[in-house]
């Protein structure tokens, strides 16, 4: 019975690792979706766009 309970453990600890995985990795994809123009300024060492004042990122502002 206890052999039984340590492999449950062991399955549920991998699955919940790679839930966690797969979980930072499509955060990670949408930021770098989301900054991709920032990104590619500074790569290239243009000046970065600035935001709107009261914005938190000039990708969630409407234009004008």
């Amino acid at each position: 019975m206890r052999e039984k309970l340590e492999k449950a453990w062991l399955k549920l600890g991998k699955f919940l690792f790679w839930a966690l995985v797969t979980a930072l990795c499509c955060c990670l994809t949408y930021l770098v979706f989301v900054h991709r123009h920032l990104i590619i300024a500074a790569i290239r060492g243009e000046p970065l766009p600035e935001s709107p004042e009261g914005a938190p990122c000039h990708r969630f502002c409407k234009t004008k």
